[in-house]
Order: structure tokens, then C-alpha cells, then sequence
């Protein structure tokens, strides 16, 4: 009994082990065919490998960082699967193209009718274009533009084309330098004398001011429209030699510049401002900065720190030097002041509700000093006539104020606000709007006072039925008055009786007129040594706040 049982046991040990055996060989998976498509050729394999991945390392197969698996590597195999192997190569093409260069015409006034001239030649650009392109084994299955680079700028060329209009030779003193068609223009002893400074045609009008000896023109130009670049560019262009080309100055951005009224001082002033995307295209920073043009510009000294200080200060600022050379009145939106320029001190003189123009632009009061150096005229926005808010009126009036202070004293009433008055030796020239309450479009009659705003004259039109001008901008040198009018440039002489067409193209505008002073000193100021200035004769005035001097 006993002996069976043994032998039962181990019988069914037995068993169970040959049970287990057969499982286990059951279990175990048999080699599988997979084939696989690599580097142009076929590879059939015959693998217990689970996933491609296994297969691949199998074979030996390397993939590359591009390469592609089809299907994707944690994919499990199955009898006869198919493996392709896809060899991905990128490539960065480099290729140069010509970019033509433009041709511009160029209207000018000194040649014939008809007759051309070469004045730039033209230069064609050049861009870099880089391209990549991708590759499927070995056959280009995309590509894609990823830069480009101008590594040569076009140069426009630049043909001037002679229009010779029939006017009389107008004489005169000095040199008058005006913008034309987006360029420089100079005129010296007569109109017939007149040529071309500039010829890029993109003088942006911010900056536009001739030296005390009339040799050297300070102007902007406006560059590239990307929000990134600075607004415009400060140039200069000598005017006694023909054909210098104008130099660049580092001077980046300005809303204002001018030489210093010293005849041997080379130092201009200027005011800066960033570009904005939204109208007017800046932010002005309102500051002041000397720099002498002879040193570099690291020398420039700031006397006004950037500031938002009042109504409309991204507008920006209006300055004028004193013809000592000593102090700038400035006027903003809401007020008028001075800035010494020795002390670096900034002094406001008179205050004023804004004028609301409920649009993008804003109404800042023109200023002009006296030869003396001791008053500044101003247009002042006035107080309201009934009852409109204060910053609708529009009373625009004509106010004299001295630079200490003292004197502060409204001279003619209702100018308008284009009245641009201009302080001379003989007195004050302005415009007077012919509307004076709706003198945003006015035509304006231009008036001349004296010093003590006595005697008022009006010297152009001197009729009714001739249209004033649609905005004064005038300059004048003794008697004699420049101004624009329909766009051209009029020289008027005496009381209004003599008038004379300087340019015929319509399209002139923003004269500066310049007759070189001798001087008694050439220092400029200092903070330790005062300067003596030969000026023209200075008419004594008293100037009164009375009624009287109301019209």
C-alpha cells in the first residue's frame, strides 16, 4: 500500500512538469517575417522582436535626429510587417537678388522748360534670401523662406527736370532759403539765383533753419515708417559751395533745432521726441539740448529735462532763442515762458486755458522775440465771450510780454490763431484773421504795428476783393516783408505797395531769410563772462495796457 501511494506521487510530479513544460513552449513566440525598407533597400527578417524599435536595433539600424519610422517605433510587429526606414536632411539655401532702383523727377525752377539733368545715379540693391529645404530620401519635399536681409540699399535715381517760369528778377539782401516739393531751396541777392540744396524730396518740415551767416542750412528728414526707427534725421548742407553733398548728423528724433543767433557760435539747440504708432506719429520728450556742431556729440549739454509738465505735452513744444543769444521763450498748449540759458532755469510768464480742437492736433501759441532781447510777442487764447466752456472759445488774442516779467499786456484783440505774429526793427508783423471766430479756416490780412502797438497798418491785401493768406508764415528783414501766399513766395516791399513773386510752382513754403550782422564780440555766454552783440537800431517803447491799444 505504502508503495502506491509512493508511486502515485511521484507519477503526478511527473506530470505536473511535463504540464509545465508544455505551457512554457507554448508561450514562447516563433520567429516572425518583417521586412524593412532602409537607405534604398529591402532587408526581410525573420525576429521574436515585439515593437519596430526592437527590430530596428536588431538590424542595426541608426536613425539620425530628422529620420521618420513608418510605422512609429513603439508600434508592435506583426507577421509581415513592413518597416520603412525615411532618411530626413535639412539644407539652408543662400541666394542674392538685384532690387531696381526707382526713378524720381525733380521739378526744378533754376532750369529751362523741358531741360533734364542727371542729378543722382541710380543703384540697384541687393537682398540676401535665405531658404530651407527639406529632403526625403534624397528627394526635396519642401522649402520655406526663413529670412531676408537688404545688404545693399537701392539708390533712387534722380532726374531734375527744368520749369522755367516767366517771372521778373526780384533783387534783395541776403539769402532766403524756403522747402519746395519736399527739398531745400536757396535764393541769395535774387530770385533768379535760386537752386537746389536737396534732392531726396522727404524734407519733413520739423526742422528748417539757416545760420546767422547764411552758409549752413539745419533741416529734418523722416526716414523708414517701422515704429522702431527714430522719427526723422538731423542734416546739414553747405550753401556757398555747389555740389557738397549734406552730411548726416547724429541727431536722431526732433521736433525742434536751430543755429544759435550768435554769427560765431556753432552750437544749435534742439528738442527731441520718440516715434509713436498712433497720430500724430510722436511723443515729444519737451527737453532742451545745446550742442556746438564742431565738437562731438557727446559734449551736448541738456538744459531742459525731459517732462509731461501741462495740458498736451505729447504735443510738444515751441522754442525761440533770443537774439543775445542768452534765453528761449518756449509756449505750450497752456502757457508761455522763458529758459535762461546761463542759469538753466525755467521761468513760466503767462498761463491759459487750452484751446480743445477735438482732433489730433493741437493748438500751440507762435512766439517772437524783440531784436533787444527784452519782449516776446504771442497769440494767447482768450476767455470765452458768452457761455462755452473755456477751452471752446475761440478768442485767440495778440499779447506782448517781457521776459522779467513785468509786463504782461493783451494788444489787439480777436487776431486768430493763426495771427504767427514776427517781431522787427520796425515793429510787429501778423496776420488778422478775417473771421476771427472761426479762425482755424480764416483767411488773414497781414498787419504791421509799431513797437509801442501804435499806428496799425494793414499791408497785404489792401483791398477787399483779394483773399488774404491761409496761414502767415513771414519773415522780415527791414521794410521789406517775404510770406507765403497760394503756396508760392511774395516779397512785399515798402507799405504794401510793391509786391513781387519769388517762386511760381506752388508748392513753396517755410522761408528763413537771413542778412549777415556784424558783431562787436564773438564770445557766446558763459556762466562767468557777458556777451555784446551788435544789434540793428532798436526803436525805444513804452507799452501801455490801455484800452486804446485794443482795435
Amino acid at each position: 500500500m505504502e508503495h502506491t501511494i509512493r508511486f502515485n506521487k511521484n507519477l503526478l510530479i511527473a506530470l505536473t512538469s511535463i504540464a509545465w513544460l508544455v505551457v512554457l513552449t507554448a508561450c514562447r513566440r516563433s520567429d516572425i517575417p518583417v521586412s524593412i525598407a532602409v537607405d534604398g533597400q529591402i532587408i526581410t527578417r525573420y525576429t521574436q522582436a515585439v515593437t519596430v524599435r526592437e527590430v530596428l536595433a536588431e538590424a542595426d539600424i541608426t536613425l539620425g535626429d530628422l529620420d521618420r519610422v513608418a510605422p512609429d517605433l513603439y508600434r508592435s510587429l506583426s507577421p509581415g510587417a513592413v518597416v520603412r526606414v525615411i532618411r530626413v536632411a535639412e539644407k539652408t539655401e543662400t541666394a542674392t537678388i538685384d532690387i531696381p532702383f526707382e526713378r524720381r523727377v525733380v521739378i526744378n525752377e533754376a532750369l529751362p522748360a523741358g531741360e533734364q539733368r542727371l542729378a543722382q545715379l541710380g543703384v540697384t540693391g541687393q537682398e540676401e534670401i535665405k531658404t530651407e529645404i527639406i529632403y526625403e530620401d534624397g528627394v526635396e519635399v519642401s522649402r520655406k523662406e526663413i529670412s531676408r536681409n537688404i545688404t545693399r540699399q537701392p539708390v533712387e535715381e534722380i532726374v531734375v527736370v527744368g520749369d522755367q517760369k516767366d517771372l521778373p528778377t526780384v533783387y534783395f539782401e541776403g539769402s532766403i532759403a524756403y522747402l519746395s516739393g519736399g527739398n531745400a531751396w536757396l535764393m541769395k541777392n535774387n530770385s533768379a539765383a535760386r537752386r537746389l540744396l536737396t534732392v531726396t524730396s522727404d524734407l519733413d518740415g520739423h526742422v528748417f533753419s539757416l545760420s546767422p551767416d547764411g552758409q549752413k542750412l539745419l533741416y529734418s528728414r523722416s526716414v523708414t515708417d517701422t515704429i522702431d526707427a527714430p522719427l526723422n534725421e538731423l542734416w546739414l548742407a553747405n550753401t556757398l559751395i555747389v555740389g557738397e553733398a549734406p552730411v548726416s548728423l547724429p541727431v536722431k528724433g526732433v521736433l525742434y533745432a536751430a543755429w544759435s543767433p550768435l554769427l560765431t557760435d556753432t552750437r544749435i539747440a534742439y528738442s527731441t521726441a520718440e516715434r509713436v504708432p498712433s497720430r500724430p506719429g510722436w511723443r515729444a520728450n519737451n527737453d532742451l539740448w545745446l550742442w556746438d556742431t564742431e565738437k562731438d556729440i557727446s559734449t551736448a549739454e541738456q538744459i531742459v529735462l525731459p517732462n509731461t509738465n501741462g495740458y498736451y505735452a505729447w504735443w510738444g513744444t515751441n522754442y525761440a532763442w533770443s537774439p543775445d543769444g542768452r534765453q528761449f521763450a518756449f509756449s505750450a498748449a497752456n502757457r508761455i515762458g522763458v529758459v535762461n540759458v546761463i542759469s538753466q532755469t525755467v521761468t513760466t510768464l503767462l498761463e491759459f486755458e487750452p484751446y480743445q480742437t477735438h482732433s489730433e492736433w493741437v493748438w500751440v501759441p507762435q512766439i517772437s522775440w524783440s531784436p533787444n532781447s527784452r519782449f516776446i510777442a504771442a497769440t494767447v487764447h482768450g476767455g470765452p465771450l458768452q457761455n462755452e466752456a473755456p477751452e471752446m472759445s475761440e478768442v485767440f488774442d495778440l499779447w506782448l510780454i517781457s521776459a522779467d516779467g513785468q509786463l504782461k499786456v493783451p494788444v489787439r484783440e480777436q487776431v486768430g490763431m493763426w495771427s504767427n505774429p514776427v517781431w522787427h526793427a520796425a515793429g510787429i508783423t501778423f496776420g488778422r484773421a478775417a473771421n476771427p471766430l472761426r479762425s482755424v479756416s480764416s483767411r488773414y490780412k497781414l498787419t504791421t504795428i509799431d513797437w509801442d502797438a501804435s499806428n496799425p497798418r494793414t499791408i497785404f491785401p489792401l483791398d477787399d476783393t483779394t483773399p488774404g493768406v491761409t496761414y502767415p508764415e513771414i519773415v522780415r528783414q527791414g521794410a521789406t516783408t517775404v510770406f507765403v501766399y497760394n503756396n508760392n513766395l511774395q516779397l512785399l516791399d515798402g507799405a504794401g505797395m510793391f509786391l513781387q513773386p519769388l517762386t511760381a510752382n506752388g508748392q513753396s513754403q517755410k522761408p528763413v531769410w537771413v542778412i549777415p550782422q556784424s558783431i562787436t564780440a564773438t564770445a557766446r555766454p558763459n556762466r562767468t563772462r557777458p556777451l555784446t552783440v551788435a544789434q540793428p537800431a532798436i526803436v525805444s517803447a513804452t507799452i501801455t495796457a490801455t484800452t486804446a491799444l485794443t482795435p
